[in-house]
């Protein structure tokens, strides 16, 4: 009965201020989930961007206590985008300031397309705390950032952007505050035709030494070395080890906690295929790295393990323990009524890390009922998962957007439980963070 009436609650206490984060606990744990009202599930598939919504706008959402019997959850109007991968959204390790990225600025009046939207290039850092206003600063980081992710330290951010020979840009962080941007081109060759995006994918070693940067353009992943001078600033970056080649359009990727693996979700798009995003299938790669601290011929990562992976996986994430890793799969949610891979349901994936060798056992895929599920966090202890949904079909609820919690039952062979707990957001949610 409880979880029932979790839900109804849920949906009263989405106010439009942030007047209960003042009684949040500081080392409460937070879900933040962005939502992008503008851009439909079929824009993709059409360019054609959804109707005004006069109710609600992009919002940047704050569950606070979501595993408890007394969830908060407080809404910041934030400009933010549902374009590109679930990386436009990060949070600083002590949990007091989130991170947003602007792919694409607001849509300008009578604009009714995704390619009449103007492009973004900033980066906004928000207070968690009920300070107002709760922006707190703005840096502009480089045309479209991709993704954005927070070092271990909390000190810097790395954005990868689609600036040609300066796509990675580096910001030092202090108490929420901008330092000055630093550029890095990647010294790549010219794309190979795929697409004309080299890379949409940036994400931190758990040692904050090393990032890996997905270059979709061409099957890879690379590492790189960040060097950092006495002010803490990066002065340059140097590839570590050999770039990994993976499979075909390497969307997303993430570092096992501890380090020693780091795995991408090739969702095998590209214009060599049926309407680009035609391919039902995908591959989850395992890298192997090489230790920390390892340079020249010792510093070399290895492919231990490929695995079938689901029908768009866009998000990945690995359980605290580093023991599963669950993806969440659009299949064709996303598609027009009537298409020939338009699909009903969506689904979720669970695997198992075998930490010693890096070959990843996929327990089972579950149905979901949600359209193009993106996000992923899993709660502290790595018993729950939080899944974003974009919205539901056939549904007129307001707001339409939602995370849903599911559960990790290790009893017998490991599987994913749908719970009845849900939290009802605003339209268009896309990228989840927790801490």
């Amino acid at each position: 009965m409880r979880t029932h009436l979790r839900i109804a609650a849920l949906a009263m206490v989405l106010i439009p201020s942030l007047a209960l984060a003042e009684t949040f606990p500081p080392k409460a744990e937070r879900i933040l989930v962005l939502s992008d009202t503008d851009m439909v599930p079929t824009v993709y598939e059409t360019g054609e961007l959804g109707p005004l919504d006069a109710e609600h706008g992009d919002t940047l959402s704050i569950i606070t206590s979501p595993s408890s019997d007394a969830p908060l959850v407080s809404p910041i109007k934030i400009s933010n985008s549902n374009y590109g991968p679930p990386g436009a959204l990060d949070l600083s390790p002590d949990g007091l300031y989130a991170f947003v990225a602007e792919t694409f600025r607001q849509r300008p009046e009578g604009a009714t397309r995704l390619d009449e939207l103007p492009q973004g290039d900033t980066i906004r850092s928000v207070r968690l705390d009920g300070a107002r206003p709760p922006v707190v600063d703005s840096v502009r980081i480089g045309t479209q950032p991709q993704a954005i992710a927070v070092s271990p330290s909390g000190d810097l951010i790395v954005a990868i952007t689609v600036d040609p020979d300066r796509e990675l840009a580096f910001v030092p962080l202090t108490d929420g505050r901008f330092g000055p941007v630093t550029n890095f081109g990647l010294d790549l060759e010219p794309a190979t035709g795929s697409i004309p995006l080299k890379s949409t994918w940036v994400q931190w070693h758990p040692s904050g030494r090393y990032i890996a940067v997905n270059l979709v353009d061409r099957n890879q992943v690379a590492f790189y070395e960040v060097v950092r001078g006495q002010d803490a600033t990066v002065s340059d970056i140097h590839p570590w080890g050999n770039r990994v080649h993976t499979n075909k359009f390497p969307f997303v990727g993430r570092f096992s906690p501890d380090g020693r693996y780091y795995v991408t979700s090739d969702v095998q798009w590209g214009v060599d295929t049926d309407g680009f995003y035609g391919v039902r299938e995908g591959i989850l790669t395992t890298v192997r790295l090489a230790n920390v601290g390892a340079r020249g011929d010792a510093a070399r990562h290895t492919v231990p393990h490929i695995t079938l992976g689901g029908w768009g996986a866009e998000t990945v994430a690995f359980s605290p323990d580093g023991r599963f890793l669950v993806t969440s799969n659009l299949r064709g949610t996303g598609k027009p009524e009537g298409s020939r891979d338009w699909t009903e349901q969506a689904s979720l994936s669970l695997y198992e890390l075998d930490r010693e060798t890096g070959r990843l056992t996929l327990h089972g895929e579950w149905p979901i009922s949600g359209v193009l599920p993106q996000g992923l966090a899993f709660d502290r202890g790595g018993r729950h998962v939080f899944v974003g949904v974009n919205r539901y079909r056939n549904e007129n609820t307001s707001p339409g957007g939602a995370v849903e919690v599911w559960r990790i039952s290790t009893e017998g062979r490991p599987s994913l439980v749908a719970t009845q707990d849900r939290f009802r957001l605003p339209p268009g949610v896309h990228t989840i963070v927790g801490r």
